[in-house]
């Protein structure tokens, strides 16, 4: 939780064995109706096609995050076994106040035996009490002193996250009030991406900004861009599988003239990037220099296929590791 864009990374590296489904699964309205109304990025994975990936005992030990296999085990620890009884997962970044922590919510639909989780959680003696009558477990705190807790709304939906925001939805859920589905500009972007892949990120003008900036840290050096940036209007990124792996990100300026700019210094930071990687990882930088950028009016599109072969030299070389 340390690194504020690493689901961009991690679904990335995800999606890259995982196959796509014929028809991809979406986050349905009462779970987006969940989620803060205020929260500035949204991400969605279909674990089902994760786990139906040929190589996904090797996807799990050579890219997933530490994290992540840490959260599988807990789940297991309860009583829920991540690899068959969770269906997809879905995740929210929320703006945090000056000198303040990004906030971070997460929801997992698929089974679970809340009786027998709440059975364990006894048994075990984990730290447990329920909030507007559900049950939520505590699994401890962050550096910054922040409760991460796990909260059972029914059989079939789990939320996972900071405590404080994991209340409030459960509030919401119990009380109803507004949501992201008011958030029109994110909830615009949303629909375009839902039931379309089974791997997507919508991130709305900020979170486009401090993705730029981790992703491509050259770029926000470039005298002015400051000012450029603040014309950055959203971004959404879809990542499928077909014969290899085919990623596609969009970038959307206030103008045509902006986007132009952007499209730029992007490809001008890429290009970068691909030259710096090419003496100690040579295969990742080949990957990078053959990414394809096209602006079209206030759009920027960017698109990055990688054939079979290539894709599991990345993987056995550990250059697709994750980290967060």
């Amino acid at each position: 939780m340390k690194k504020l864009f690493v689901a961009v990374g991690f679904l990335a590296g995800m999606l890259m064995l995982a196959p796509a489904p014929a028809g991809a699964q979406a986050i349905p309205n009462q779970v987006l109706a969940l989620y803060p109304r205020n929260a500035g990025e949204i991400s969605f994975l279909d674990v089902r096609a994760l786990r139906n990936a040929p190589n996904y005992a090797e996807l799990k030990a050579k890219v997933m995050p530490e994290r992540f296999r840490q959260l599988a085990d807990w789940t297991k620890y309860i009583g829920v076994d991540f690899d068959t009884e969770v269906y997809q997962l879905s995740w929210a970044y929320l703006p945090a106040a000056e000198g303040e922590q990004v906030g971070m919510i997460g929801i997992a639909e698929g089974n679970f035996p809340t009786a027998e989780i709440q059975r364990l959680a006894k048994e075990r003696k984990l730290p447990n009490f329920r909030h507007a009558g559900s049950l939520v477990l505590n699994l401890g705190k962050n550096d910054q002193g922040r409760e991460f807790v796990f909260a059972f709304a029914d059989a079939n939906t789990a939320i996972f996250g900071f405590r404080e925001i994991a209340e409030q939805i459960l509030d919401r859920r119990a009380a109803s009030g507004a949501s992201l589905l008011d958030n029109r500009p994110l909830m615009d972007l949303v629909r375009t991406l839902n039931g379309k892949a089974p791997v997507w990120i919508a991130m709305d003008s900020q979170f486009t900004l401090l993705a730029v900036k981790q992703m491509l840290p050259e770029v926000s050096r470039v005298a002015g861009f400051e000012t450029l940036a603040a014309r950055l209007q959203s971004a959404s990124l879809q990542f499928q599988l077909t014969d290899g792996f085919r990623g596609n990100a969009a970038v959307r300026c206030l103008t045509g003239s902006d986007a132009l700019v952007v499209a730029k210094l992007l490809q001008a930071a890429v290009t970068f990037q691909a030259f710096r990687l090419n003496e100690t990882q040579p295969d990742l930088a080949k990957v990078l220099g053959d990414l394809r950028l096209n602006q079209a009016d206030d759009r920027i599109e960017l698109a990055l296929s990688i054939a079979p072969a290539d894709l599991n030299t990345l993987i056995q070389k550990n250059s697709l590791a994750l980290k967060f």
